[in-house]
């Protein structure tokens, strides 16, 4: 992503949302959910699964995300079919491995789910 002056943002976090303001400095880890550019009247939403936020004191910030995918890429019925599917896989699963396995991709689909409804 290119460079931009300095605007409100908002970055999801552990505890809350945090918002990049001209006169904050702060780290942060991220959580799954809408990263939210704002550039004038536009706003761009990103879904993030994870990463830091390092906003510099002249209210630059360095986003790192393991994933960001723009929001309207995402299609609500499949992420609702791999909640169904990874619920029903997770209701099968004999082994802890596959438990957490399922378990992850269900937090993952149910992070996307809420963003897309929210």
């Amino acid at each position: 992503m290119a460079t931009r002056p300095a605007t409100p943002s908002s970055i999801p976090s552990k505890l809350t949302a945090n918002f990049v303001l001209p006169y904050s400095s702060e780290l942060s880890g991220k959580e799954l959910g809408i990263l939210s550019v704002h550039e004038g009247k536009d706003v761009s939403k990103y879904f993030v699964s994870g990463g830091f936020a390092y906003v510099h004191a002249n209210s630059f910030a360095d986003i790192i995300a393991v994933e960001a995918v723009p929001l309207d890429h995402i299609d609500p019925n499949l992420v609702q079919k791999g909640l169904t599917d990874f619920t029903q896989k997770l209701s099968t699963a004999s082994t802890d491995v596959e438990k957490a396995e399922a378990q992850i991709r269900i937090d993952v689909h149910s992070a996307l789910n809420a963003a897309l409804t929210g």
